[in-house]
Protein backbone atom coordinates (compact mmCIF):
# COMPACT_ATOMS: atom_id res chain seq x y z
CA UNK A 1 0.00 0.00 0.00
CA UNK A 2 1.37 3.44 -0.94
CA UNK A 3 2.27 6.15 1.58
CA UNK A 4 -0.60 8.29 2.94
CA UNK A 5 -0.17 12.06 2.57
CA UNK A 6 0.04 14.06 5.74
CA UNK A 7 -2.26 17.01 6.41
CA UNK A 8 0.56 19.49 5.59
CA UNK A 9 1.18 17.78 2.21
CA UNK A 10 -2.53 17.84 1.40
CA UNK A 11 -2.74 21.58 2.22
CA UNK A 12 0.33 22.29 0.05
CA UNK A 13 -1.15 20.36 -2.85
CA UNK A 14 -4.49 22.19 -2.68
CA UNK A 15 -2.79 25.57 -2.49
CA UNK A 16 -0.64 24.69 -5.49
CA UNK A 17 -3.74 23.85 -7.49
CA UNK A 18 -5.42 27.13 -6.51
CA UNK A 19 -2.31 29.17 -7.46
CA UNK A 20 -1.77 27.28 -10.75
CA UNK A 21 1.54 25.75 -9.74
CA UNK A 22 0.13 22.24 -10.29
CA UNK A 23 -0.98 21.48 -13.86
CA UNK A 24 -4.38 19.76 -13.84
CA UNK A 25 -4.95 19.80 -17.61
CA UNK A 26 -5.65 16.25 -18.83
CA UNK A 27 -3.09 14.81 -21.24
CA UNK A 28 -4.01 14.32 -24.89
CA UNK A 29 -4.59 10.64 -25.80
CA UNK A 30 -1.92 8.96 -27.90
CA UNK A 31 -4.54 7.84 -30.46
CA UNK A 32 -7.02 9.61 -32.70
CA UNK A 33 -10.77 9.28 -32.48
CA UNK A 34 -10.97 7.70 -35.96
CA UNK A 35 -8.67 4.88 -34.77
CA UNK A 36 -11.32 3.67 -32.31
CA UNK A 37 -13.49 0.92 -33.74
CA UNK A 38 -16.46 -0.68 -31.97
CA UNK A 39 -16.19 -4.37 -31.12
CA UNK A 40 -19.29 -6.55 -31.40
CA UNK A 41 -18.92 -9.29 -28.82
CA UNK A 42 -21.99 -11.09 -30.16
CA UNK A 43 -21.27 -11.23 -33.88
CA UNK A 44 -17.50 -11.27 -33.98
CA UNK A 45 -15.94 -13.62 -36.54
CA UNK A 46 -14.03 -16.68 -35.42
CA UNK A 47 -11.23 -17.65 -37.78
CA UNK A 48 -8.55 -19.44 -35.83
CA UNK A 49 -6.40 -22.48 -36.33
CA UNK A 50 -7.23 -25.39 -34.09
CA UNK A 51 -5.10 -28.15 -32.55
CA UNK A 52 -7.14 -31.33 -32.10
CA UNK A 53 -4.73 -34.32 -32.22
CA UNK A 54 -7.42 -36.96 -32.72
CA UNK A 55 -9.17 -35.13 -35.56
CA UNK A 56 -5.83 -34.46 -37.23
CA UNK A 57 -5.16 -38.21 -37.19
CA UNK A 58 -8.58 -38.79 -38.77
CA UNK A 59 -7.79 -36.27 -41.50
CA UNK A 60 -4.43 -37.87 -42.25
CA UNK A 61 -6.01 -41.33 -42.58
CA UNK A 62 -8.81 -39.88 -44.70
CA UNK A 63 -6.38 -38.09 -47.04
CA UNK A 64 -4.29 -41.23 -47.53
CA UNK A 65 -7.31 -43.44 -48.14
CA UNK A 66 -9.04 -41.04 -50.52
CA UNK A 67 -5.78 -40.51 -52.42
CA UNK A 68 -5.62 -44.19 -53.32
CA UNK A 69 -9.35 -44.48 -54.04
CA UNK A 70 -9.51 -41.48 -56.39
CA UNK A 71 -6.29 -42.47 -58.13
CA UNK A 72 -7.84 -45.87 -58.84
CA UNK A 73 -11.18 -44.41 -59.97
CA UNK A 74 -9.64 -41.76 -62.25
CA UNK A 75 -6.68 -43.91 -63.32
CA UNK A 76 -4.43 -40.98 -62.60
CA UNK A 77 -2.31 -39.93 -59.64
CA UNK A 78 -4.26 -37.65 -57.30
CA UNK A 79 -2.38 -35.88 -54.53
CA UNK A 80 -4.35 -35.01 -51.39
CA UNK A 81 -2.91 -33.09 -48.43
CA UNK A 82 -4.71 -32.40 -45.14
CA UNK A 83 -4.38 -28.72 -44.18
CA UNK A 84 -4.57 -27.32 -40.60
CA UNK A 85 -7.97 -27.31 -38.90
CA UNK A 86 -9.93 -24.08 -38.66
CA UNK A 87 -12.75 -22.95 -36.38
CA UNK A 88 -15.24 -20.35 -37.54
CA UNK A 89 -18.90 -19.35 -37.51
CA UNK A 90 -21.22 -21.44 -39.64
CA UNK A 91 -22.47 -18.37 -41.53
CA UNK A 92 -18.89 -17.39 -42.39
CA UNK A 93 -18.24 -20.90 -43.71
CA UNK A 94 -21.28 -20.74 -46.01
CA UNK A 95 -20.54 -17.21 -47.19
CA UNK A 96 -17.11 -18.11 -48.52
CA UNK A 97 -18.41 -21.03 -50.63
CA UNK A 98 -19.02 -19.90 -54.24
CA UNK A 99 -22.10 -20.73 -56.30
CA UNK A 100 -22.50 -23.23 -57.87
CA UNK A 101 -20.89 -25.75 -55.60
CA UNK A 102 -21.14 -29.47 -54.91
CA UNK A 103 -22.29 -29.47 -51.29
CA UNK A 104 -23.35 -32.75 -49.69
CA UNK A 105 -25.03 -33.28 -46.32
CA UNK A 106 -24.46 -36.43 -44.29
CA UNK A 107 -24.77 -37.78 -40.76
CA UNK A 108 -22.19 -39.56 -38.63
CA UNK A 109 -24.28 -42.19 -36.88
CA UNK A 110 -24.59 -42.46 -33.88
CA UNK A 111 -23.43 -38.84 -33.43
CA UNK A 112 -26.19 -36.26 -33.67
CA UNK A 113 -26.45 -33.43 -36.16
CA UNK A 114 -25.51 -33.14 -39.81
CA UNK A 115 -22.12 -32.54 -41.39
CA UNK A 116 -21.17 -31.06 -44.75
CA UNK A 117 -18.83 -32.21 -47.50
CA UNK A 118 -17.99 -29.63 -50.15
CA UNK A 119 -16.14 -30.31 -53.44
CA UNK A 120 -14.97 -27.33 -55.46
CA UNK A 121 -16.79 -26.89 -58.77
CA UNK A 122 -13.74 -27.06 -61.00
CA UNK A 123 -12.82 -30.38 -59.40
CA UNK A 124 -16.32 -31.66 -60.10
CA UNK A 125 -16.09 -30.84 -63.81
CA UNK A 126 -12.59 -32.36 -63.99
CA UNK A 127 -13.81 -35.58 -62.36
CA UNK A 128 -16.84 -35.80 -64.64
CA UNK A 129 -14.79 -35.27 -67.79
CA UNK A 130 -12.30 -37.88 -66.61
CA UNK A 131 -15.09 -40.39 -65.95
CA UNK A 132 -16.43 -39.82 -69.47
CA UNK A 133 -13.09 -40.51 -71.13
CA UNK A 134 -11.69 -36.98 -71.38
CA UNK A 135 -8.38 -35.67 -70.16
CA UNK A 136 -9.85 -33.33 -67.55
CA UNK A 137 -7.63 -30.50 -68.73
CA UNK A 138 -10.26 -28.53 -70.62
CA UNK A 139 -11.26 -25.36 -68.82
CA UNK A 140 -14.99 -25.46 -68.10
CA UNK A 141 -16.98 -22.36 -67.31
CA UNK A 142 -18.19 -22.66 -63.76
CA UNK A 143 -20.11 -19.44 -63.18
CA UNK A 144 -23.74 -19.24 -64.17
CA UNK A 145 -24.50 -22.93 -64.72
CA UNK A 146 -25.79 -25.85 -62.71
CA UNK A 147 -24.81 -29.50 -62.64
CA UNK A 148 -26.70 -31.80 -64.95
CA UNK A 149 -28.30 -35.05 -63.78
CA UNK A 150 -25.46 -37.09 -65.30
CA UNK A 151 -22.85 -34.91 -63.60
CA UNK A 152 -24.62 -35.26 -60.24
CA UNK A 153 -24.73 -39.05 -60.55
CA UNK A 154 -21.06 -39.26 -61.47
CA UNK A 155 -19.95 -36.98 -58.64
CA UNK A 156 -22.09 -39.06 -56.25
CA UNK A 157 -19.58 -41.88 -56.85
CA UNK A 158 -16.82 -39.64 -55.52
CA UNK A 159 -18.92 -38.63 -52.51
CA UNK A 160 -19.76 -42.24 -51.61
CA UNK A 161 -16.09 -43.19 -51.89
CA UNK A 162 -15.16 -40.25 -49.64
CA UNK A 163 -17.74 -41.29 -47.02
CA UNK A 164 -16.41 -44.84 -47.03
CA UNK A 165 -12.87 -43.59 -46.44
CA UNK A 166 -14.16 -41.27 -43.73
CA UNK A 167 -15.72 -44.24 -41.94
CA UNK A 168 -12.39 -46.09 -42.04
CA UNK A 169 -10.51 -43.00 -40.82
CA UNK A 170 -12.79 -42.66 -37.76
CA UNK A 171 -12.32 -46.27 -36.59
CA UNK A 172 -9.32 -45.42 -34.40
CA UNK A 173 -11.29 -42.68 -32.60
CA UNK A 174 -14.92 -43.75 -32.47
CA UNK A 175 -16.86 -46.12 -34.76
CA UNK A 176 -19.24 -44.09 -36.93
CA UNK A 177 -21.41 -44.84 -39.96
CA UNK A 178 -21.74 -41.95 -42.45
CA UNK A 179 -25.27 -41.71 -43.83
CA UNK A 180 -25.81 -39.64 -46.98
CA UNK A 181 -28.71 -37.17 -46.66
CA UNK A 182 -28.86 -34.93 -49.77
CA UNK A 183 -26.87 -32.59 -51.99
CA UNK A 184 -27.21 -28.86 -52.65
CA UNK A 185 -25.82 -26.48 -55.28
CA UNK A 186 -26.53 -23.27 -53.37
CA UNK A 187 -24.95 -23.06 -49.89
CA UNK A 188 -27.88 -20.99 -48.63
CA UNK A 189 -30.07 -24.11 -48.83
CA UNK A 190 -27.70 -26.08 -46.59
CA UNK A 191 -28.36 -24.23 -43.32
CA UNK A 192 -28.37 -27.25 -41.05
CA UNK A 193 -26.92 -25.26 -38.13
CA UNK A 194 -27.58 -21.90 -36.55
CA UNK A 195 -25.69 -19.04 -38.30
CA UNK A 196 -23.73 -18.13 -35.15
CA UNK A 197 -22.90 -21.72 -34.22
CA UNK A 198 -19.21 -22.58 -34.22
CA UNK A 199 -18.00 -25.26 -36.62
CA UNK A 200 -14.72 -27.08 -37.23
CA UNK A 201 -13.62 -27.02 -40.86
CA UNK A 202 -11.24 -29.64 -42.27
CA UNK A 203 -9.59 -28.45 -45.47
CA UNK A 204 -7.98 -30.82 -47.99
CA UNK A 205 -5.95 -29.69 -50.98
CA UNK A 206 -6.41 -31.86 -54.10
CA UNK A 207 -4.01 -31.72 -57.03
CA UNK A 208 -4.80 -33.44 -60.31
CA UNK A 209 -2.07 -32.82 -62.90
CA UNK A 210 -2.19 -29.05 -63.48
CA UNK A 211 -5.48 -28.58 -61.63
CA UNK A 212 -5.76 -27.73 -57.95
CA UNK A 213 -8.86 -27.53 -55.82
CA UNK A 214 -10.24 -27.91 -52.31
CA UNK A 215 -12.40 -30.42 -50.51
CA UNK A 216 -13.96 -29.29 -47.23
CA UNK A 217 -15.56 -31.21 -44.38
CA UNK A 218 -17.53 -29.19 -41.82
CA UNK A 219 -18.40 -30.55 -38.36
CA UNK A 220 -20.58 -28.80 -35.81
CA UNK A 221 -19.19 -28.58 -32.28
CA UNK A 222 -22.37 -30.24 -31.04
CA UNK A 223 -21.65 -33.24 -33.26
CA UNK A 224 -18.12 -33.67 -31.90
CA UNK A 225 -19.02 -33.01 -28.26
CA UNK A 226 -19.68 -36.69 -27.27
CA UNK A 227 -16.19 -37.71 -28.50
CA UNK A 228 -14.37 -34.59 -27.37
CA UNK A 229 -12.13 -36.42 -24.89
CA UNK A 230 -11.07 -38.92 -27.56
CA UNK A 231 -10.33 -36.20 -30.12
CA UNK A 232 -8.02 -34.34 -27.74
CA UNK A 233 -6.09 -37.50 -26.85
CA UNK A 234 -2.78 -37.80 -28.74
CA UNK A 235 -2.81 -41.62 -28.53
CA UNK A 236 -5.08 -43.52 -30.88
CA UNK A 237 -5.62 -47.25 -31.29
CA UNK A 238 -4.51 -48.85 -34.52
CA UNK A 239 -7.30 -50.99 -35.94
CA UNK A 240 -5.24 -52.08 -38.96
CA UNK A 241 -2.64 -54.18 -37.10
CA UNK A 242 -0.32 -56.43 -39.06
CA UNK A 243 -2.04 -59.88 -39.21
CA UNK A 244 1.31 -61.70 -39.36
CA UNK A 245 2.55 -59.93 -36.23
CA UNK A 246 -0.76 -60.65 -34.49
CA UNK A 247 -0.52 -64.37 -35.36
CA UNK A 248 3.07 -64.59 -34.10
CA UNK A 249 2.08 -62.91 -30.83
CA UNK A 250 -0.81 -65.33 -30.35
CA UNK A 251 1.49 -68.32 -30.89
CA UNK A 252 3.97 -66.98 -28.33
CA UNK A 253 1.20 -66.45 -25.77
CA UNK A 254 -0.17 -69.95 -26.38
CA UNK A 255 3.28 -71.51 -25.78
CA UNK A 256 3.80 -69.86 -22.37
CA UNK A 257 3.82 -72.41 -19.51
CA UNK A 258 1.38 -71.69 -16.67
CA UNK A 259 1.11 -73.33 -13.25
CA UNK A 260 -2.14 -75.00 -12.22
CA UNK A 261 -3.05 -75.74 -8.60
CA UNK A 262 -5.98 -77.91 -7.51
CA UNK A 263 -6.48 -77.83 -3.72
CA UNK A 264 -8.44 -80.91 -2.55
CA UNK A 265 -9.80 -79.10 0.47
CA UNK A 266 -8.82 -77.81 3.88
CA UNK A 267 -9.16 -78.81 7.53
CA UNK A 268 -8.46 -77.29 10.92
CA UNK A 269 -6.66 -79.25 13.63
CA UNK A 270 -5.26 -78.26 16.98
CA UNK A 271 -1.61 -78.44 17.89
CA UNK A 272 -2.19 -81.43 20.15
CA UNK A 273 -4.05 -83.29 17.37
CA UNK A 274 -1.18 -82.50 14.99
CA UNK A 275 1.38 -83.90 17.44
CA UNK A 276 -0.71 -87.03 18.03
CA UNK A 277 -0.99 -87.90 14.32
CA UNK A 278 0.27 -91.33 13.33
CA UNK A 279 0.60 -93.34 10.15
CA UNK A 280 -2.85 -94.45 8.99
CA UNK A 281 -4.79 -91.62 10.65
CA UNK A 282 -7.41 -89.88 8.50
CA UNK A 283 -7.86 -86.09 8.26
CA UNK A 284 -11.34 -85.18 7.10
CA UNK A 285 -11.45 -82.26 4.60
CA UNK A 286 -14.25 -79.74 4.21
CA UNK A 287 -15.21 -80.87 0.67
CA UNK A 288 -17.57 -83.62 -0.41
CA UNK A 289 -16.39 -86.49 -2.61
CA UNK A 290 -18.60 -85.41 -5.53
CA UNK A 291 -18.06 -81.65 -5.12
CA UNK A 292 -16.26 -79.82 -8.00
CA UNK A 293 -12.73 -78.75 -7.16
CA UNK A 294 -11.41 -75.25 -7.92
CA UNK A 295 -8.46 -74.94 -10.32
CA UNK A 296 -6.18 -71.96 -9.78
CA UNK A 297 -4.09 -70.57 -12.64
CA UNK A 298 -1.33 -68.19 -11.55
CA UNK A 299 -3.15 -67.75 -8.25
CA UNK A 300 -6.54 -66.96 -9.82
CA UNK A 301 -9.56 -69.24 -9.63
CA UNK A 302 -10.46 -69.96 -13.27
CA UNK A 303 -11.86 -73.52 -13.59
CA UNK A 304 -14.09 -75.95 -11.72
CA UNK A 305 -13.11 -79.57 -12.28
CA UNK A 306 -13.56 -83.18 -11.25
CA UNK A 307 -10.66 -85.27 -9.94
CA UNK A 308 -9.93 -88.63 -11.56
CA UNK A 309 -7.46 -90.81 -13.49
CA UNK A 310 -6.43 -90.59 -17.15
CA UNK A 311 -4.11 -93.18 -18.68
CA UNK A 312 -2.78 -94.08 -15.26
CA UNK A 313 -2.15 -90.47 -14.19
CA UNK A 314 -4.04 -88.26 -11.80
CA UNK A 315 -6.07 -85.74 -13.78
CA UNK A 316 -8.72 -83.07 -13.46
CA UNK A 317 -11.65 -82.90 -15.87
CA UNK A 318 -12.99 -79.43 -16.69
CA UNK A 319 -16.63 -78.99 -15.68
CA UNK A 320 -17.07 -75.22 -15.96
CA UNK A 321 -15.15 -71.96 -16.26
CA UNK A 322 -15.23 -69.29 -13.57
CA UNK A 323 -16.02 -65.85 -15.06
CA UNK A 324 -15.71 -62.98 -12.66
CA UNK A 325 -17.96 -59.95 -13.15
Amino acid sequence: MGEILSQEEIDALLSGIDEGAVDTTPEEPAYAEEDIKPFDFRNYTIAARLKVPGLEVVNDYFARGLRGTLSSMLREVVDIVALPLKMERFKEFLNRIPVPTSLHLFRLEPLRGQCLLNIESRLVFAFVERFLGGTGRRMTRVEGREFTTIEQRLIRRVVEAALQELEKAWRGIHPVKPQYVRSEINPQFARVLQPDETVVVCNFSLELEDLKGELLICYGLGTLQPVKSKLYSPFQSDEDADPFWRKQLEEIIRSVAVELQVPLGSAQVTGRELLDLAVGDIIQLDTEIDEPLPVYIAGLKKILGELGLYRGHKAIRVIDFVREE
